[in-house]
């Protein structure tokens, strides 16, 4: 059997630094900048641009602002009705919202939050979770349906070990909407309905705690 290429041992070695900084200790805006960074290097070294794993513009907007909008609204009723309520029953635990606690009936407490859903967590985590795992992964695993299969499920574990802040349950439910937001991403080829998903989903999210009715998405 010969050996693995130098390009799947840099790749390897890449992937492995990735889910090092993914999980080991608390995920963090610090974290995601350097995963962002690793990731904009990977895609120079190889020649490529985020315009590549989806992020140009699309060729109908309108048409992009509707999947988002409607994934969302899809994703919001499957957490609802679906996800929480197996992660829970899984876990034995509710959704832990106390990291949001500081946000219930505060709106100066709420925007940043706001600002960070429509920034950081839609653009960063969209481009590091979907555009960049889910196509390294499938690089190493090979460029089929079995590749972006792996590629998903790898994706969608680091995603939801990254909002473990949420509890067991939490987790769990974050990796099966990272899951979905993955087959948003593969199903459009393109991060900007993904992105507005996320950031949908998020605001949605933290409106039902601002509003002091958790329970209605988190049961």
């Amino acid at each position: 059997m010969g050996s693995m290429p130098k390009a799947s041992k840099a790749l390897l070695a890449e992937l492995l630094l990735a889910g090092l900084l993914l999980g080991y200790g608390w995920f963090s805006v610090y974290r995601l900048v350097l995963l962002l960074l690793l990731a904009s290097q990977s895609l120079w070294v190889r020649g490529l641009g985020w315009a590549d794993l989806g992020l140009a513009r699309p060729r109908v907007v309108w048409r992009a602002v509707v999947q988002g909008a409607v994934a969302a609204a899809a994703i919001l009723a499957a957490v609802r009705v679906v996800i929480v309520p197996l992660a829970v029953r899984v876990t034995g635990a509710a959704v832990d919202l106390s990291a949001m606690e500081d946000i219930r009936g505060d709106a100066s407490a709420l925007w940043p939050w706001l600002a960070q859903a429509w920034t950081l967590a839609a653009f960063g985590e969209e481009m590091v979770f979907r555009g960049y795992l889910i196509g390294r992964v499938a690089d190493l695993a090979g460029h089929s349906r079995i590749g972006s299969a792996v590629g998903l499920v790898v994706s969608s574990v680091f995603f939801g070990w990254a909002h473990r802040y949420l509890g067991p349950a939490g987790m769990l439910a974050t990796g099966c909407m990272g899951a979905l937001l993955g087959l948003l991403y593969i199903a459009t080829d393109n991060l900007w309905p993904v992105i507005f998903c996320h950031a949908l989903v998020d605001t949605v999210s933290l409106l039902v705690v601002y509003w002091g009715h958790g329970s209605w998405l988190f049961p």
